[in-house]
């Protein structure tokens, strides 16, 4: 029988402050009535935390579907710091880092944390450790195109890569997309400059070689920066410098275009009424399948855990969309899976 899945909610490090994420917290207890979990929310601010249960009126004691508890880790993690490495260490009892600890005592969990890229990966590594036969762990970021989300790996956490590398990401994405969307087999394309066999660089073509030999994976070819919204694939694979440069490319032509329609409208009421009135529902589904909050996180895969990195600027709707998103990665036992999985592979460079 499954366990009830833990999430470890690290309320520390969010730009938007400790009551924004409790908010989060709150509403995802009251969307998700009925299902079984337990929460720990993690902090380094009691004063502040007493004060916000009182107002946000987060409490568990009526309900029998779900448990929440709060830890104090005593350790404030300064604002900025110059190595994740050392802020880990010289901080024993960071929130970050308690909240992992905590997910290595629950196999069936999640971490979800708005603190900062480096410094969450920092903490996952040392303290979960990484799958046997993973080398270098992966971001997940969702994109979404013309027929739903396409997911890019990697996201912007490995920025040089080898080959082998990156048949990693492909096969921690498979297990990822087929337990999160029960899809049998998730269509993989490589990010290239050409969809023809002889285009694309060393490392691009010799990933592929790789991804099309293993016969667990379903490799459809390459895939160019024009195609990426077409919704043809499930998985991009591609090192994390690009992909970090391809993210940061799309989400920066997407608020140029939002703001150049805003002052050509603003130039001329009429019109801006009218788009209102006409296209006010399309422009609204526009911005809600474009905003990250819809999504909350991104996944930081081939971890001995489930870890969910959040944006920085998390409101509590990107905050409760990541908790849901961490529950069915916890309940559906994603690291289990992915343990079976790699049982079949070669070990790491690591091991």
């Amino acid at each position: 029988m499954a366990k009830r899945p833990t999430l470890i909610m690290d309320v520390m490090g969010s730009d938007q402050g400790v009551a924004e994420m409790l908010r989060g917290v709150a509403d995802f207890c009251d969307v998700m009535r009925g299902r079984e979990f337990d929460i720990v929310v993690v902090h380094s601010a009691p004063d502040e935390i007493e004060d916000l249960r009182r107002q946000i009126a987060l409490d568990s004691s009526n309900s029998p579907d779900f448990s929440v508890r709060f830890e104090h880790a005593k350790d404030v993690l300064p604002k900025e710091f110059t190595s994740p490495v050392d802020a880990y260490k010289k901080y024993p009892d960071s929130s970050i880092r308690r909240s992992m600890e905590i997910a290595k005592q629950h196999p069936q969990s999640a971490v979800i944390s708005p603190g900062t890229t480096g410094l969450v990966m920092t903490a996952g590594l040392f303290t979960l450790g990484r799958e046997k036969g993973i080398d270098r762990p992966p971001i997940g970021t969702p994109l979404p195109t013309h027929k739903g989300d396409m997911w890019f790996v990697d996201g912007g956490s490995n920025v040089d890569c080898k080959p082998v590398h990156l048949h990693q990401f492909a096969v921690l994405a498979n297990q990822f997309v087929r337990t999160l969307y029960n899809k049998q087999s998730p269509r993989i394309a490589l990010l290239s400059n050409g969809t023809e066999d002889y285009k694309g660089n060393t490392l691009v073509k010799e990933a592929r070689a790789l991804i099309e030999a293993d016969p667990n994976l379903n490799c459809v070819g390459y895939v160019e920066g024009h195609s990426l919204f077409d919704g043809n694939v499930d998985i991009m694979v591609c090192d994390g410098f690009l992909g970090n440069i391809t993210l940061k490319l799309a989400e920066g032509v997407g608020t140029f275009m939002a703001d150049t329609m805003r002052s050509a409208l603003k130039r001329n009421m009429f019109n801006a009424l009218v788009a209102k009135l006409f296209l006010g529902p399309a422009l609204k589904e526009i911005r809600n399948r474009t905003d990250y909050a819809q999504w909350g996180g991104a996944p930081l895969l081939g971890l001995k855990g489930n870890v969910i990195i959040c944006h920085g600027r998390s409101n509590a709707l990107a905050i409760r969309n990541a908790l849901k998103v961490g529950y069915e990665l916890s309940s559906k036992d994603l690291v289990h899976r992915v343990e079976e999985v790699m049982e079949g592979y070669a070990p790491s460079a690591a091991e």
